[in-house]
């Protein structure tokens, strides 16, 4: 209904050119959007306020010429009223909102996405990236969430969409992992091993160490570390990454690219892109930062803690685009940093030619976007093609307490253990309902409770209601007709201003999925559903005693309509965020 009031608008204003009533030299971005008080009609349009300046006339009276000379081709406006300071409010034909239904049940499935890569934009999304030395944790899982969400509406949006996953599988972290897995590959033989600080104490490496002794026999055994150290880290990572595989996949998440790191290192591109700097003169030799300020370092920084380390060396001055110092990207012996390769793969996204990056990190990552945003643009690249989506960390709770270590493992809490624990729906939603940066309790306790309290399960309660009422529909005799058997008199007995409201929400499917994606927000989707099915269920708690399977048969295939199309709408929004659409569901025991 919304783009039909575009066009209505939009041929007006070219008729009104035409006829030299408007200069119109430009068309304005104007909006169409529902009025605050459903009273002013079913759209507000603002054309007339931004006409103003360069038409030179009072808003009101360019929007009386717009009602004076309206194009409506389709003969779809009931009326339209000048209000305020120039607003437009447009008020449509009851057919035009009744035939809703027909339209959600035209469309399907694909009802609320645009074609697939119809923006012509390519698209990526780096989302989880969990560091290959262990699995998924539940640190990693909303951004996890998010990211696949996120992907999913950009692709509802009409963009071509890459997921992906940056293995850090160079430096330190994965040394230590290496040793830790020889140590562990050692014992099996009998030999006694002991565990300095900083290695990897969990079962998992054990678990590695005993698939590498299946595969290599002896053969690293007495070898020097030269030999073996580079095997072991390959097949720690391989096995790591495939346990976070399978933790993922049970989540229904996927990624398109899994690019590591040390293929970076290894294509000469982390010193390539010091040496970019350098020949663009953005780089200095010194023992410390330029900057400002005095810095203060907390005492339990990394930064704090090796200040001994820091001897100085080659520094990026990104000081100059927003970052509060200077940042060095080769240490004194001209080795890179960890920063240096991420700017390296920073610019391999760039190189990829995607027109949009979007990077969802973690809340404690904020300090690092300001380096990686002044490392984009002192490599001449365009900032506002990547975008970081910060999330917060959301606390597990069970009664009322704090869950970090797993009943089953005695470890730290896995994805996998919540999983197990409350099922992909369930996380996804939890996950996805708030707004990435807002912090939150997520509660074990109530998401597993079979009542409208549960937000989970009040949400897809909505869909299985409609489900539910269908099949009842059959067994009373008076099945729904379908699209093809939907006649105009039979939506023609959707009268009452409850299911005129809910039919003109279900048209925004696709605008709210567009605004979403725009402003990578997913919620926005969630509450979308969340009002529409409060508003049936009101609507059928209210009408109880005039009931949607009735012996009008007219009135009762209108209203199956609307149900069906109301369980599409749901199912589509549903399926958008990764979430199921169950058929049947216990009724909570308030409805029994």
């Amino acid at each position: 209904m919304r783009q039909k009031v575009f066009a209505v608008i939009d041929e007006t204003l070219a008729a009104l050119k035409a006829a030299g009533t408007l200069k119109l030299e430009q068309k304005p971005a104007y909006s169409v959007e529902p009025p605050k008080n459903a009273a002013h009609g079913d759209w507000a349009v603002n054309v007339a306020m931004l006409l103003n300046k360069p038409e030179g006339k009072p808003p009101r009276d360019i929007a009386n010429a717009i009602v004076k000379g309206l194009v409506d081709k389709e003969g779809i406006v009931a009326k339209v009223e000048v209000a305020g300071p120039g607003f437009l409010n447009f008020t449509l034909k009851e057919q035009v909102i009744q035939q809703v239904a027909r339209d959600v049940l035209s469309v399907g499935d694909a009802f609320g996405r645009r074609a697939p890569k119809s923006t012509g934009k390519r698209v990526m999304v780096e989302f989880v990236s969990a560091n290959p030395t262990g699995p998924v944790h539940i640190g990693h899982a909303r951004g996890a969430f998010m990211g696949d969400a996120v992907s999913r509406l950009l692709e509802a949006a009409g963009h071509e969409v890459t997921r992906e996953f940056y293995i850090n599988d160079y430096g330190n972290q994965v040394l230590t992992l290496g040793r830790t897995v020889h140590k562990r590959y050692r014992q099996l033989f009998g030999e006694q091993v002991e565990l300095v600080e900083g290695e990897y104490p969990a079962e998992y490496v054990i678990d590695i160490a005993k698939t590498w002794k299946a595969e290599i026999g002896e053969k690293y055994l007495k070898a020097p570390e030269s030999e073996w150290l580079q095997p072991a880290i390959a097949v720690a990572v391989r096995e790591n990454l495939k346990s976070i595989k399978e933790s993922l996949e049970k989540a229904n998440i996927k990624h398109d690219v899994f690019f590591s790191e040390a293929s970076l290192h290894a294509a000469g591109k982390v010193k390539a892109v010091a040496e970019e700097y350098k020949k663009r003169g953005v780089t200095y030799e010194a023992t410390e930062a330029r900057r400002d300020t005095e810095k203060v370092r907390s005492e339990e920084s990394k930064a704090a803690q090796y200040t001994d380390r820091q001897k100085g060396g080659t520094f990026l001055t990104t000081s100059q685009h927003g970052d509060d110092e200077d940042r060095v990207i080769l240490r004194h012996d001209g080795t890179p940093v960890y920063l240096t390769a991420d700017l390296a793969y920073h610019k391999e996204k760039y190189d990829r030619g995607f027109d949009r990056i979007i990077d969802v990190l973690g809340a404690d990552h904020a300090g690092h976007t300001p380096r990686i945003k002044a490392g984009i643009i002192l490599l001449g690249l365009d900032p506002k093609r990547l975008e970081f989506l910060l999330v917060q960390i959301v606390r597990i709770t069970r009664s009322g307490e704090e869950v970090k270590v797993s009943k089953r493992k005695g470890t730290v809490f896995e994805l996998e253990d919540l999983i197990d624990e409350v099922g992909p729906d369930v996380c996804r939603f939890l996950f996805l309902m708030k707004t990435a940066n807002s912090r939150f309790d997520f509660d074990l306790d109530l998401v597993q409770k079979q009542s409208k309290d549960n937000p989970v399960f009040y949400f897809q309660y909505g869909h299985a209601r409609c489900a539910s009422i269908l099949k009842k529909a059959v067994e009373k005799g008076s099945p729904f007709v379908g699209l093809e058997g939907l006649k105009p008199e039979h939506l023609a007995r959707l009268q009452l201003p409850e299911e005129l409201a809910m039919l003109k929400k279900m048209s925004q499917l696709p605008d709210v999925v567009a605004s979403a994606a725009e402003r990578l927000e997913p919620h926005h989707v969630l509450y979308f559903c969340q009002e529409l099915i409060t508003d049936f269920h009101s609507y059928y708690t209210k009408y109880k005693t005039d009931p949607i399977i009735s012996g009008d048969a007219e009135k009762t295939q209108g209203r199956l309509a609307m149900v069906a199309a109301l369980k599409q709408t749901l199912r589509s929004a549903f399926a958008l965020l990764g979430i199921s659409a169950p058929e049947y569901m216990e009724a909570p025991p308030e409805e029994e």
